[in-house]
């Protein structure tokens, strides 16, 4: 039952998270090719837009390899701004999944079965803990 319920959260998540995934997509682009302008010319280990992509995709994932990095002052207040965006982005899809899974846990807590297999509104607790002697 358990393994079923984290599967429906998940079912039910993904509109959301494939949302994120576009958005993730969008703000890897579109800062890839601003620090690609901030950096391009003074930077000899950015040649192209493409750089600047995986810079930021690298940055954004939070993996950090070294092999790009920022010279110019423009350019580390951009990274700066850049990093602290990507750490509050990559908090969300966690938020989106235990949202969901708390709106599942409590349609399961509140729509139970009686003995009549009718459905019904969640037991007060003395009823259930009277029941279980």
């Amino acid at each position: 039952k358990r393994l079923q319920l984290i599967a429906e959260v998940l079912v039910k998540s993904v509109s959301e998270l494939c949302m994120l995934v576009i958005v993730w997509a969008m703000n890897i682009i579109v800062a890839g090719v601003a620090f690609y302008y901030i950096e391009g010319t003074t930077n000899e280990r950015i040649s192209s837009a493409t750089d600047g992509m995986w810079w930021a995709c690298v940055t954004m994932s939070t993996v950090g390899y070294g092999d790009i990095y920022p010279i110019s002052f423009f350019g580390k207040t951009f990274s700066t701004m850049f990093m602290w965006m990507s750490m509050v982005f990559l908090a969300l899809p966690l938020t989106i999944i235990v949202s969901t899974f708390n709106k599942q846990y409590e349609l399961k807590k509140t729509l139970t079965l009686t003995n009549t297999g009718t459905v019904t509104k969640k037991c007060p607790d003395i009823t259930l803990i009277k029941d279980a002697f």
